[in-house]
């Protein structure tokens, strides 16, 4: 069934839709340069999802968040980075990821990044900028107006096809996503064989100074058309859900961003005109961006005395060129006054970001530099006010490919391959356990400036504090590596002020195996190039050794007695579930609750005789405890 067939049968419930969010043309859109949305949430730890036949993405969310109805712990995500394909939708029907999404709120995961984008056939546009290529990879009739006058049932006009696709897949899961990314990688320089999306300005064909061509890159476009799609989109998502924030595609070149900025969507070689007022990046809140430092320049530097490259694999230049990216993205968005004084700052996710655990083509690469990459990258992401990091990627490529088609990206995952094994019994590699612990230690935590400053770390050391609202804290600290291909390295990390006094613990990159904790003796600790993390024995719910729920049932007794901890202020949800995660009973309901230890009962009335389990979530926190029910 094509999308206009579609339409047809559903125009009752986008009218409905329409009604209850009211006419947008009645209101006049702000632009990113007069508002960019607050961001104040402490969301960070997500992952890429990837494909693996055989695993729903309800089985993917289940291994990245963890969900203990299912017996499944997770790496502990926070946030997801799933797509909703326009072809996707278009051939299964708009609804058809919705219970998906309900999952993934279900299980705790918060703040979604969604990509969207990909065209079915029939929306694609059928021009040929790029002849010894193909057709443009976007959509038709992006240069229709984007609204009407409600005919047919929605308020965008069904003639522009991404502004339709658009509307109808944030009115349907603008309750799931925070951020809405715009087209994956748009920037891809699949073809770019001279190198121009590199190239400095100054040189032929440098996208700094042209504008990319069309065979260079993925969108077979001008790039006018790329600005076009934000623009759309961000009418439209503004519309539907005011609160939600609008990311370009996870972008890899400073000199797209560049051509974005300084170009409108004009057809007409992006001129400004009444029609076409603004630079692209009027049309987005948040800037998504990929970084592989192992690839992308980050650990060479041409030595011209020499003449060849000066090499620097190792994990700290590595995480450093993670800054450096933001840090050229940012030198761009701000000369194009986007600073905080002329226009508002962007907000900033890393969606994309890792080094192979194996070394490939010369480059970095070992589980010990995956690993300490990681943990290091992860630190400076939050030192640096990145918002969401998400890991790349879920699980490694199957072991086929990885013995004959061996690429970087091929080992790269939280976990071993996921094919032909049986359901929940895959493996973390030391990348992945690594990132799992540095989830569960900083979880929730922002990277507090004032203690880090504090430290008194110097200049063969780097890391930083952890904290949260109650106060508590955690150290992440490391010597700086500085050999090439090589993880060697030492320190002294030298206790100060309010740690002097401290009972404090260590733990290293596998804690969340181990479960090890180190007392602290001395008042110095030896470092090594493996980040270790540094705290009270209290310092973090997964530390304490009080159990969260304790559940009391006697035999014959017709109710049960649920014990519970709260180890934090807020609202908790504490319900019975099936082995299934179906909810059987509500034992309470979003019951405001401060630190301290309660009790509260619930019928055995009604309830099958079989194995359940009953479910805290406290905010971010989901705790739970098997019952059998008699």
């Amino acid at each position: 069934m094509n999308y206009k067939m579609r339409l047809n049968l559903n125009s009752f419930f986008y009218l409905f839709l329409f009604a209850l969010c009211g006419s947008p043309i009645l209101v006049d859109a702000q632009t990113a340069n007069e508002q960019v949305p607050p961001y104040p949430s402490e969301v960070f730890f997500g992952t890429n999802m990837g494909y693996f036949p055989g695993w729903t993405d309800e089985d993917l969310a289940t291994i990245s968040k963890g969900d203990p109805a299912k017996g499944v712990e997770g790496i502990g995500t926070e946030t997801l980075r799933p797509a909703l394909f326009g072809h996707f939708l278009e051939q299964w029907g708009y609804d058809a990821r919705i219970a998906a999404f309900k999952y993934y709120q279900s299980i705790g995961i918060k703040d979604i990044v969604c990509f969207i984008g990909e065209p079915s056939k029939e929306q694609r546009e059928t021009k040929v900028y790029c002849p010894d290529v193909g057709p443009s990879n976007h959509y038709k009739d992006l240069y229709e107006p984007i609204w009407d006058n409600g005919e047919n049932g929605t308020p965008v006009n069904e003639n522009n096809d991404f502004a339709l696709y658009v509307y109808k897949t944030v009115s349907l899961y603008k309750d799931y996503v925070k951020i809405w990314e715009i087209w994956n990688e748009p920037d891809l320089a699949d073809r770019d064989f001279k190198g121009h999306s590199m190239a400095p300005p100054g040189t032929s064909g440098s996208w700094w100074d042209n504008n990319p061509d069309p065979c260079e890159y993925k969108m077979r476009a001008p790039v006018f058309h790329y600005i076009r799609t934000l623009r759309i989109a961000y009418e439209v998502i503004k519309r539907v859900q005011p609160d939600a924030l609008v990311a370009t595609g996870g972008v890899g070149y400073p000199s797209f961003v560049d051509a974005m900025c300084r170009n409108t969507d004009n057809p007409d070689e992006g001129k400004v005109t009444a029609d076409y007022p603004l630079g692209g990046g009027a049309y987005f809140d948040v800037l998504s961006f990929h970084c592989y430092p192992h690839i992308d320049g980050s650990l060479k530097k041409w030595n011209m005395s020499k003449f060849r490259h000066d090499l620097f694999r190792h994990t700290d230049k590595a995480a450093q060129g993670v800054v450096d990216a933001k840090y050229r993205f940012d030198k761009v968005l701000k000369s194009y006054g986007y600073n905080g004084q002329k226009y508002p700052e962007k907000h900033w996710i890393l969606t994309e970001v890792n080094i192979p655990r194996i070394p490939l083509n010369n480059q970095l690469g070992s589980d010990e530099a995956q690993r300490n990459f990681i943990i290091k990258s992860v630190v400076l992401s939050k030192r640096e006010n990145i918002r969401q990091y998400h890991i790349y990627n879920l699980a490694e490529a199957s072991p086929h490919d990885m013995q004959v088609n061996l690429t970087e990206f091929n080992a790269m995952g939280v976990y071993q391959s996921l094919l032909d094994i049986p359901k929940y019994e895959m493996k973390l590699t030391e990348g992945g356990l690594a990132y799992k612990t540095t989830a569960q230690l900083l979880g929730g935590m922002y990277f507090d400036f004032d203690k880090t400053a504090n430290l008194g770390l110097d200049n063969s050391m780097d890391g930083g504090v952890f904290s949260d609202e109650l106060g508590r804290s955690v150290i992440v600290v490391w010597a700086k590596t500085s050999i090439d291909n090589s993880e060697e390295a030492n320190g002294t990390f030298k206790r100060k002020g309010e740690w002097m006094t401290q009972d404090l613990v260590l733990a290293n990159w596998d804690y969340a195996k181990t479960k090890e904790l180190s007392p602290i003796q001395t008042d110095e600790i030896k470092l090594t190039g493996a980040p270790v993390f540094i705290f009270m024995p209290d310092a973090k719910n997964v530390m304490s050794p009080s159990k969260a729920i304790d559940i009391i049932q006697g035999v014959g007794d017709s109710k049960v007695t649920v014990n519970y901890n709260i180890k934090q202020d807020g609202f908790a949800d504490i319900d019975l579930i099936n082995s299934s995660g179906k909810r059987i009973r509500t034992i309470l309901d979003q019951e405001e609750v401060r630190m301290g230890t309660y009790n509260v009962q619930f019928s055995k009335k009604g309830i099958k005789p079989g194995v359940y389990f009953v479910r805290m979530i406290i905010g971010q926190k989901m705790s739970s405890e098997k019952i059998v029910i008699q």
